[in-house]
């Protein structure tokens, strides 16, 4: 039977960027309305436009900073540069299908989505005159909308982006984080052509060197079946995560499956559907050669040596195939004892934010929480 996975394919050339909410204080209603914002209302959207209506270049960040100026005459150099920098962002540089990360109040948890439109422009009045709600309403009126994915808690996210805990910026690019938001949208996804499969380990002390050669033995014969190596990232201290990298999917999955345990019987998990553990792609692969190289020897055989070479050819395939299964079961076996002991875990971080829980932002009204 041939099995079907439905892995996550994200765009190469997506963008990826961090969008503060006040120090969390519109987090809610930025998660509730489908919407990101940046301040500085006093310059509006037209304003910037017709700053670089003149240049051949278009607009440039140069002509923020000469607005800027203009409307803020008592910033300093420095408020200018942020204020410019972050607006610049938000209109010039973000576009459509980027994926945004918001972090709450004391960066608890995190929101992820994507951007689903250009940059727009409320008015006051709009923002004004909307229903009361219990939690604070953002004043600033140049927006986005976005498409929320996943809400994640704060333990969840790789300590390789604590970094951005402690920056000050209003917006900043992710490009070179972006595995690691990958991971938190789902356990298995493509990009640049390549397949990546997280896993979570739970052994509260470190790994001893027995340990990472059982793990890594089970991942060798799971690379060795699909004819391609995986490369094997860890940031396991305890606990921590592994992630596996290789161009051939099925490297990937197959060692996620055997390794969380999910071996026979149709049962999902990571949102993907599994009838049963996937067949060895080398092994048919193999198998096929061979075949074709038999046939091609017995056009040269008489008739007597046809079914004598057919009948031993059978039985070796017959006991390849024993083999192979046997070979499956022992891996299964070996899996079970190093998940146990490592216990370990699919890495599905977070969760889905569904669609009817997201509020269209025009029903809302400006009511601080007391």
């Amino acid at each position: 039977m041939n099995e079907t996975f439905d892995i996550l394919q994200i765009p190469d050339d997506i963008g990826y960027w961090l969008v503060r909410a006040d120090g969390g204080k519109y987090y809610e209603d930025f998660l509730l309305n489908n919407f990101i914002a940046v301040s500085d209302n006093e310059i509006t959207l037209e304003a910037l436009k017709i700053s670089g209506e003149s240049s051949i270049a278009g607009i440039t960040i140069e002509h923020y900073k000469e607005l800027y100026r203009e409307v803020y005459k008592g910033w300093t150099p420095q408020q200018i540069s942020h204020g410019t920098g972050r607006s610049f962002k938000f209109i010039q540089e973000m576009k459509i299908g980027d994926l945004i990360l918001v972090p709450s109040k004391q960066s608890t948890n995190f929101i992820i989505g994507i951007i689903t439109s250009d940059p727009y422009e409320k008015t006051i009045e709009q923002i004004e005159s909307k229903i009361e709600v219990r939690y604070t309403v953002t004043p600033y009126l140049k927006r986005r909308d976005v498409k929320w994915l996943k809400e994640v808690s704060r333990n969840e996210i790789s300590e390789k982006l604590y970094w951005i805990l402690s920056a000050h910026q209003t917006i900043f690019d992710l490009k070179e984080e972006k595995e690691y938001i990958n991971q938190l949208l789902a356990p298995i996804y493509m990009q640049d052509g390549v397949c990546h499969g997280t896993l979570k380990i739970s052994k509260e002390e470190g790994l001893n060197s027995d340990e990472w050669y059982d793990l890594y033995s089970i991942i060798k014969k799971q690379s060795d079946a699909t004819g391609e190596k995986a490369i094997v990232k860890s940031n396991v201290q305890s606990p921590g995560l592994i992630e596996l990298v290789a161009s051939n999917p099925a490297t990937v999955i197959s060692t996620i499956i055997v390794l969380t345990g999910i071996i026979v019987g149709e049962s999902k998990i990571l949102g993907f559907k599994f009838n049963g553990i996937i067949p060895s792609i080398q092994s048919h692969r193999k198998g096929n050669v061979e075949i074709k190289r038999m046939e091609k020897e017995i056009e040269l055989m008489d008739e007597d040596k046809i079914a004598k070479t057919i009948e031993n050819e059978r039985a070796r395939f017959e006991l390849e195939k024993e083999k192979e299964l046997w070979e499956l079961e022992r891996t299964k076996k070996e899996a079970e004892l190093v998940r146990e002991r490592l216990q370990i875990s699919s890495f599905d971080a977070g969760r889905v934010i569904q669609s009817q829980t997201q509020m269209d932002n025009d029903d809302v009204q400006n009511v601080v929480e007391p």
